[in-house]
């Protein structure tokens, strides 16, 4: 037994002598690996960026007019931004990536954003040692976007409104949490609304209305992905804050109204991919490290404009509405809403 110890032991010196301990140039690397990454989930939430906050306040309002004193509505609101067709995916030789990274079947070279659908494109990241002799690679799955219908975003969300003295109106637009196939979202905001015609109009029941509201919500989309990189805590998260004040007008009769409005949207974008990555090498049967990266991705944008609305409703006497609109700004938008209403009668 003692010489079968003693060989194992010499065995295993002979192995350890063998391996060879790989430096690496951790920072630089690092370096690469998280421009790289930022390259890439620029072009993937880039859709969003831009677009995402004026599609969040398209769906508010479909009139001036407001809920009687204490009345409340109760509804849902469904939107559908359009975005550019080149946003939808793109080519991986225009992005600008080092030679580090590469595709695994570089004849395909078009990645979808994240409105571009399902891949099963891969990235090849290498790194090397200081010495330059060795190198290694690592493959990295593109991540998948969601099928968009028409080039369309998507965006829904519960409307509760309460009705208060003075022609005024409050409201909030929220989605509780919900988990789909790994991804988390909800949706809160809140408003007001306050008639301004009432200031230079006798009628007390008058089919001509202008109103001022304005809103804040915050809408955070959490993935987890199933492929990609392995990472301690890894999380993809989008974040959108969106700020708007809006002077609305409507023409309303019995069974039907006739609203339109122009506002300013101001809203600021968060995009992060978060998680401890470790790249890892294997040399002579020794495990080492080539770097370590955490949070390595963290984008902000910032996008205001002014947006216009136009729509129609077909309204239920005082028991409720539906509505179609139109939204133009940076993108545009139509909304849908269908609202039921309680103690709104005369």
């Amino acid at each position: 037994m003692k010489k079968i110890a003693l060989l194992l032991s010499i065995a295993s010196l002979a192995v350890s002598a063998n391996a060879q301990v790989l430096q690496f140039d951790n920072e630089a690397i690092t370096t690469d690996f998280v421009n790289n990454l930022s390259i890439y989930a620029d072009a993937f939430v880039s859709p969003l960026l831009g677009t995402y906050s004026p599609a969040q306040v398209a769906s508010n309002h479909i009139s001036a007019k407001t809920l009687k004193p204490f009345a409340v509505g109760l509804g849902i609101s469904a939107s559908g931004t359009t975005v550019k067709a080149d946003q939808i995916e793109y080519n991986f030789n225009d992005l600008g990536f080092s030679n580090k990274l590469t595709l695994a079947n570089p004849d395909k070279p078009i990645i979808p954003s994240i409105l571009g659908g399902n891949t099963t494109a891969q990235f090849l990241y290498e790194v090397e040692d200081e010495t330059g002799i060795y190198s290694y690679q690592q493959s990295i799955e593109v991540l998948d976007g969601f099928t968009s219908i028409e080039n369309t975003i998507p965006s829904a969300a519960i409307n509760l409104s309460v009705g208060l003295p003075l022609n005024t109106e409050v409201f909030l637009r929220a989605l509780p949490e919900i988990e789909i196939d790994g991804l988390q979202n909800y949706v809160v905001g809140g408003g007001v609304k306050h008639v301004v015609s009432q200031y230079f109009q006798e009628n007390d029941d008058p089919e001509f209305n202008v109103a001022l509201a304005g809103y804040v919500g915050k809408t955070k989309f959490t993935l987890i992905p199933k492929n990609f990189l392995e990472a301690e805590n890894q999380e993809v998260v989008f974040i959108d804050n969106t700020y708007s004040g809006e002077l609305i007008a409507s023409y309303d009769k019995k069974f039907f109204s006739i609203f339109g409005l122009v506002g300013f949207y101001s809203g600021s974008t968060e995009f992060a991919i978060n998680g401890t990555y470790r790249y890892e090498v294997e040399q002579s049967g020794l495990i080492q490290e080539a770097f370590v990266s955490k949070n390595p991705v963290s984008l902000k944008g910032e996008n205001s404009g002014i947006q216009t609305q136009i729509g129609a409703s077909l309204n239920f006497s005082h028991f409720g509405a539906l509505a179609l609109s139109y939204a133009m700004a940076e993108s545009n938008t139509v909304a849908f809403n269908l609202r039921f209403y309680i103690n709104n009668g005369e």
